[in-house]
């Protein structure tokens, strides 16, 4: 059944709330499989919202652009996955989980950040402060090896740009849907 966007009771955009706390948790602490689970169900509610058409492109944009940007920390020395890292092809990639993570932001672009599309400037700060303290706690719970300080603010400084364009794109999309 699908329901109409501007119908959707608010209830909805909390549960995507919650969920993209939840996937952060899942994929993080808990790796590919929960992470896995707490995605299918933020898909499937994204679905049933009726945003899979306008949010789908974000969600498989912002999923490549995270392999790249992944990737780039893996081979740049920024970020280190350890046995998690997946090699194909003679090529380290980022695990699962994380790319997960991009998913999960995609699917929450438009609900649980709506507030920072709405202000694609004030979103870019908060993502480039915020990025270097998910990285820490996850660093800090085993998931990923962040070798120093100053790698964490490349990685806040590459964020804030990024989520400044990624936010701005997402915003002139929604004022197009309306």
């Amino acid at each position: 059944m699908k329901m109409p966007e501007r119908a959707k009771p608010r209830w909805l955009s909390v549960i995507n709330f919650v969920l993209i706390k939840v996937a952060w948790v899942a994929c993080v602490v808990g790796g590919t499989l929960p992470g896995a689970i707490v995605i299918s169900v933020m898909l499937v509610l994204c679905v049933y919202q009726g945003r899979w058409q306008r949010e789908r492109k974000f969600v498989f944009g912002l999923t490549a652009l995270g392999l790249v940007l992944d990737s780039a920390w893996i081979y740049l020395g920024i970020l280190d996955f350890g046995p998690n890292t997946v090699q194909i092809a003679g090529l380290a990639l980022p695990p699962f989980w994380i790319l997960f993570l991009w998913v999960a932001v995609g699917l929450s672009l438009f609900e649980a950040l709506g507030f920072l599309v709405r202000r694609p400037l004030i979103g870019a700060v908060i993502v480039g402060v915020t990025a270097p303290l998910s990285y820490s706690t996850g660093a800090q719970l085993g998931a990923v090896v962040v070798p120093s300080t100053s790698m964490l603010m490349v990685i806040a400084l590459v964020w804030m740009v990024v989520f400044a364009v990624v936010f701005e794109t997402a915003r002139r999309a929604q004022q197009t849907n309306e």
